[in-house]
């Protein structure tokens, strides 16, 4: 890197050079005459001074048995047959995880399922699948986002031998989950922590970082002090939002970093996930962030923790006290434990698995929902849980009969 001597140096061979064509020019109009005037300029000398060297930071390797990932069979439309780990478009790769998708049944009604719940999808065309649910049940799905479809960013398969494969969607032709065998190891891990939203509200579960990162390998890229610098997410115990444009990064081992410059860990952050087993996912934007603090799991939900969820079943009370028992259609649309009811808490929007929720209740500005575990959340602004809900349907023994939602009261689903 040029000194600052060198630099000064640099600087008066470029002022001199400004000062003899100006002083040549002046002569030239001076003379008044036709004759002609040798004009020699002296090099213009660049100043560069060069970027200094990124900061890496490294993060310890652990293998594990990846007992939360995703694994299964690819196959392609080649025939060929790709067995591991899988990445599914760059931000899913647990069982927790959720397949963002719609409907293909003329609303393109947005909707999904969690990995845990499927058994297979078959490619059927550039947009959409048929999504087999382990219980049996079928969904013919379009892309929602970058999920399914064309648009789906890669879908990546680690075999066990170490060898990695990148497909798009025009690759695949059918894709077989189930749980990886006994003797498998990975060293990537699902990213597992709290966040804490600006308004206090605190989510546990696997996090997905600018709806990207999601393995302890993947990277916070930034700059610190004028500097690159790329943190291993396996490396880092907590992040803070500092404003708009920057974050405080805590790494395992105490030392303290902060970044900005770059869309991890400022304003153009695409959003934080939380997927969460007894819930469902939780998506919050960076304006509304407030923390991540990155732990181990307690108890990693595999395969099985995800059970076969078939129609809801429950009982309905209207606001006059009747009641009616049978098969649940909610909102005339969901009516399967793998389908998502939608809603908002304040500055966090929920994606709520039906097969995870004991009752709904309305309130005056949306509805009490109480999960199967105790929690309860008060979500409102989603056609799900207010004033434009379509009603709910119930199937029982003397009939079918909708409930409109002005004279809904409570959903109590059988567990």
């Amino acid at each position: 890197m040029p000194r600052f001597g060198e630099d000064l140096r640099n600087v008066t061979l470029i002022a001199g050079s400004a000062v003899v064509g100006l002083a040549a020019t002046a002569a030239l109009f001076a003379s008044g005459s036709a004759r002609v005037h040798e004009i020699r300029v002296a090099p213009v000398v660049e100043v560069r001074v060069d970027r200094a060297a990124p900061i890496v930071v490294e993060a310890p390797t652990v293998i594990t048995a990846g007992a939360e990932r995703l694994y299964g069979e690819v196959v392609t439309t080649s025939g060929a047959v790709l067995e591991g780990f899988l990445r599914w478009d760059r931000n899913e790769g647990s069982w927790a995880d959720l397949l963002d998708a719609s409907k293909m049944d003329g609303r393109s009604t947005q909707t999904g399922v969690r990995f845990g719940h499927i058994d297979r999808i078959e490619v059927l065309g550039s947009g959409h699948a048929a999504v087999v649910m382990r219980s049996g049940d079928v969904a013919e799905l379009a892309g929602h986002s970058t999920d399914l479809g064309s648009g789906m960013r890669r879908l990546v398969v680690e075999s066990l031998d170490g060898a990695s494969h990148e497909l798009s969607w025009s690759d695949l032709d059918e894709v077989r989950f189930r749980s990886a065998p006994e003797d498998a190891r990975t060293t990537e891990q699902r990213l597992h922590g709290r966040v804490t939203t600006r308004d206090g509200h605190e989510f546990v579960g696997f996090v997905t970082w600018d709806i990207d990162e999601i393995h302890g390998s993947d990277v916070l890229d930034g700059e610190v002090d004028g500097r690159d610098v790329a943190v291993p997410f396996g490396a880092i115990a907590s992040i803070e939002r500092r404003g708009p444009s920057g974050a405080e990064v805590i790494l395992h081992d105490g030392e303290t970093l902060h970044m900005l410059g770059t869309n991890d860990v400022d304003s153009r952050n695409s959003g934080i996930t939380v997927s969460d087993p007894g819930l469902g996912q939780v998506r919050v934007e960076w304006r509304d962030f407030d923390s991540v603090d990155f732990f181990p799991a307690d108890d990693l939900p595999h395969r099985g923790t995800f059970e076969h969820t078939g129609r809801v079943e429950g009982t309905v009370v209207g606001s006059s006290g009747d009641s009616w028992r049978g098969a649940i259609t909610w909102d005339l649309d969901e009516a399967f434990g793998w389908e998502i009811l939608n809603g908002h808490l304040d500055d966090a929007e929920f994606f709520v698995e039906f097969g995870q929720v004991r009752s709904i209740e309305r309130v005056e500005s949306g509805s009490r929902v109480t999960l199967r575990d105790g929690r309860t959340f008060l979500l409102t602004d989603s056609q799900d849980v207010d004033r434009g809900n379509r009603g709910v349907r119930v199937e029982g023994e003397d009939g079918e009969r909708v409930v409109r939602w002005a004279d809904f009261r409570e959903l109590r689903i059988d567990t």
